[in-house]
Order: structure tokens, then C-alpha cells, then sequence
């Protein structure tokens, strides 16, 4: 059954209101079916910005913020996309996110984000996003004092990454094909303890003509658990640290080798060698690394005496990383080379010395993939060039031979840009004194070992 809306060039804006309004009531009514709240919530959403922008909206504002606020604490989140109790809170926390952050909102922002860090907790991966927006948006525009619960966050977040070791089999281990007759065959609280990115499940359904035929089901992973809402918290660690940096120093600090540790992981060999091995599971997984990576080359100006007792992990896992990044990915080995291109501009370049030799390796600097290859050499070359620059002098000879054929090429390549080849130029010629006192060095070590 579908409602009808009043027409906006028909009734006056009260009246239209007021509809909008017991749509609300509607949503909330205990009795009411949960296909008629759907509906009412759908039509609320479609015709959201006409409410906002209506002289009425004030009044529906107090209304809708009390039954939604009400509903989504004391329902129950569900984890089948297609039930409607799931769309309906989903839409709820959706229009909360579209009103207008303004005086207006201001006396609900306590109570709106005490509610989302309660969801993040409980809720599934699509709607732990929303709340994940709306916390954002509402510390953006408001800056509310620091208090417990954002402390709690941050814990909150730091234990994600702290248990992110325990489930690396789980996440990468073949999973068979789930079909069954009914849903209520399925454990969903079991599944879900094992469930990272969204799931399809083949349902047995009959057709009106009695011929069997199957539904599909999305299973929606708990948020905690999620790699796509994995993703999204370092953005979110920034905001924090930027709003209240004197009260989450420690925290941060505390947060930097666990952070370290999760750059490291990666799956297991024989979950790699797998012809059933997940790839796009694997690229959410590398996404929410390189993101945590992101967080910390902006925060390690700040915390580079930290940062520098765990160099070595640090480097181990941005290698780690590009030797694994999906070639067909271009959008993630991007933003790694610029993640590490900040971390690579601190003193902490020279820890990567010992390993010069896999980034003069294009396999690993650039990946394998045509559209990689091409689109990104410009960035990879000129961090790299950036590198041997700053750290030339604690070259051996091999790794000094390999950066002049390398740049040596890129001076003849006619597909590069010129500021590349001018880089690589001015890089050559850096090199030549370096060379001749290393030749040199090496020489006269040469001649006393002979002695």
C-alpha cells in the first residue's frame, strides 16, 4: 500500500506538516506493522528537504527527534538488509544526519551523540557509518566539551585494533556458500562472530506456481567488527586529537604501536595461495591498513621519538604492504605512496636504507598493474627520488648503481613528465660526488684488507 503525500502546490505548508508529523507518530506506534513504517519513514526521507525547509519545521524537529531518539535506543539492531525494522532505523539515523546543524539542533547534540557512540557498539556495519558521519559532523559544528564518553570512544577504537590479530584467520579463511531453507535455520549471533564484510545468503522460496526458486539475503556484519567501518575511525581518531589534542595526547600515544601492529598484518600464506582466497575482502582489509597508515604520517611530526622505537615494524609493514596492494586497485597504492611520502619526509627515512633494494624494485614501488604503472609513476618516482636524495650518503655502492639506471632510464623516458626527468637530473648529479667518495672509501678499504 502506498501513501499518499499531500501535494505542496495544494495544501498549506500547517497542513503538510501535520502529515509529515503523524507520519512520525505512525513510525513510532508500537502497533503499527513494521511495512507501514517503512513506508512512512521512506516518505519522510524523500521529502526531507521540503520539511527542513519549511517555517513548520521547528515543531516537527522536537517532535521527530524524540520518537526517533526513542525508537533507535530501545529497539533492537538487525543484521538482514532486507528486513524492514534494519531500513527503517538506517533511514532514522540517516535524516538525523541530514538536519541541519544549526541553533535549532544545538540543545539535541548531547543526546544525539551519546546515542551513536551507544550504537557504534551494538549496531551493524550500515549503520555504525551513519553514526560514524553524524559523530563527525556534530563535533565539527558544535565542538562539545571533552567528556567520558569521548574518552571511551578512544578506547573503544584502540581495543578494535588490539583484538584485529585474533581474527586474521577468520577473515580470510575460505567460506563456503551459505544456502538454507529458511532463515530461522540460521545461528545469526554465531555468524556474525565471524562475519567482516556483507554476506549473501541463498534462501529456498517457492514461486505462486509452486516451482522452487531462491531469495537472496544480506547478512550485514556487526560495526566492531567490520573492515569498511574499520576504514573510517583513524578519520575520526583526527578529529578528536584535533579538537581536544591536550586531553588525548596519552591516548594517542598509547594508540602508536598498536597501530604499528596492525600495518604488519597480513593474510597467510596458504589463505593467499587459496583459489577461493576473498580479493575483495582483501581490499577492504588493505583499505582500512592504508588508513591507519594515513593516521600515522599525521601524527608522526608530533610523536616521531614514539614512532622511532617502533621503526622497525613501521617499516616492515608499509614494505609489507606495497609488496601486497592489489594491482588492480590504483585508488589504494595511491594512498599509500602518499601516506609514506610524509613519513619518508621525516628523520626516520634512514630506516629504510637496509631495504633500498625493494624499492628500487618497480614489482614492489609500483605494483604490477598497467593502469597503476602508468597513472601513478610520477608520485612513486619523485617520493623515491626524495628518498635517495635525503639519505645518499649512507648508500653502498649497489644501491647507488641501481638509482642511477633507475633514474638514468627516467631521463630518457619520453612518457614521463618533464619536472620527473628534470627531478631525476638534478638527482644524478647529486649522486656523482657521493659515488666518487664512495668508490673511493671502498678503494682504500680494499688496499688495507689486502695489506
Amino acid at each position: 500500500m502506498t501513501m499518499a503525500l499531500p501535494q505542496g502546490g495544494m495544501t498549506d505548508p500547517v497542513t503538510q506538516m501535520n502529515t509529515y508529523q503523524s507520519y512520525v507518530t505512525m513510525i513510532g506506534d508500537p502497533g503499527a506493522k513494521d511495512e507501514r513504517k517503512l513506508q512512512a519513514a521512506q516518505e519522510l526521507s524523500e521529502n526531507f528537504e521540503v520539511i527542513v525547509l519549511s517555517p513548520q519545521y521547528p515543531t516537527f524537529l522536537e517532535h521527530s527527534l524524540r520518537i526517533f531518539l526513542d525508537i533507535l535506543q530501545k529497539g533492537k539492531p538487525h543484521f538482514i538488509s532486507e528486513h524492514n525494522v534494519h531500513q527503517v532505523r538506517k533511514l532514522l539515523l540517516e535524516m538525523m544526519y541530514r538536519m541541519p546543524p544549526n541553533e535549532l539542533l544545538k540543545p539535541h547534540v548531547e543526546t544525539i551523540l551519546s546515542l551513536c557512540m551507544k550504537l557504534l557498539e551494538l549496531e551493524n556495519e550500515q549503520n555504525v557509518l551513519v553514526c560514524l558521519r553524524l559523530i563527525i559532523e556534530l563535533h565539527k559544528h558544535f565542538r562539545p566539551a571533552y567528556n567520558q564518553e569521548i574518552q571511551h570512544f578512544l578506547q573503544f577504537v584502540r581495543s578494535i585494533y588490539q583484538n584485529l590479530p585474533d581474527h586474521m584467520n577468520k577473515i580470510f579463511e575460505p567460506k563456503d556458500p551459505i544456502k538454507v531453507k529458511d532463515l530461522s535455520e540460521l545461528n545469526i549471533e554465531a555468524l556474525l562472530s565471524i562475519t567482516y564484510t556483507s554476506l549473501a545468503i541463498q534462501v529456498d522460496k517457492k514461486l505462486p506456481d509452486g516451482r522452487p526458486t531462491t531469495e537472496t539475503c544480506t547478512l550485514i556484519p556487526k560495526g566492531v567488527l567490520s573492515l569498511k567501518v574499520l576504514q573510517e575511525l583513524p578519520i575520526i581518531v583526527v578529529l578528536m586529537y584535533q579538537l581536544y589534542k591536550q586531553n588525548v595526547q596519552q591516548e594517542v600515544t598509547d594508540y602508536i604501536p598498536i597501530i604499528i601492529g596492525t600495518i604488519t598484518l597480513k593474510p597467510a600464506e596458504d589463505h593467499r595461495a587459496n583459489p577461493n582466497f576473498n580479493k575483495e575482502v582483501f581490499v577492504d582489509f588493505m583499505g582500512a591498513q592504508i588508513k591507519t597508515l594515513s593516521f600515522l604520517a599525521y601524527i608522526i611530526r608530533i610523536y616521531q621519538q614514539v614512532v622511532g622505537e617502533h621503526s622497525q615494524l613501521m617499516v616492515e609493514g608499509i614494505l609489507g604492504m606495497l609488496t601486497l596492494c592489489p594491482m588492480e586497485v590504483t585508488h589504494l597504492r595511491k594512498e599509500l605512496l602518499i601516506a609514506a611520502r610524509h613519513i619518508l619526509a621525516t628523520d626516520l627515512r634512514i630506516k629504510f636504507v637496509p631495504f633500498m633494494d625493494k624499492l628500487f624494485d618497480e614489482s614492489v614501488l609500483l605494483g604490477k598493474g598497467w593502469t597503476t604503472h602508468e597513472s601513478l609513476r610520477p608520485l612513486a618516482y619523485s617520493t623515491l627520488g626524495d628518498l635517495v636524495h635525503h639519505v645518499r650518503q649512507h648508500l653502498p655502492m649497489s644501491d647507488l648503481a641501481k638509482a642511477v639506471h633507475l633514474f638514468s632510464n627516467n631521463v630518457h623516458d619520453e612518457t614521463l613528465p618533464t619536472s620527473i626527468q628534470i627531478i631525476s637530473c638534478k638527482l644524478l648529479l647529486n649522486l656523482v660526488d657521493c659515488i666518487r667518495q664512495r668508490s673511493e672509501s671502498e678503494a682504500s678499504q680494499g688496499q688495507d684488507s689486502v695489506r
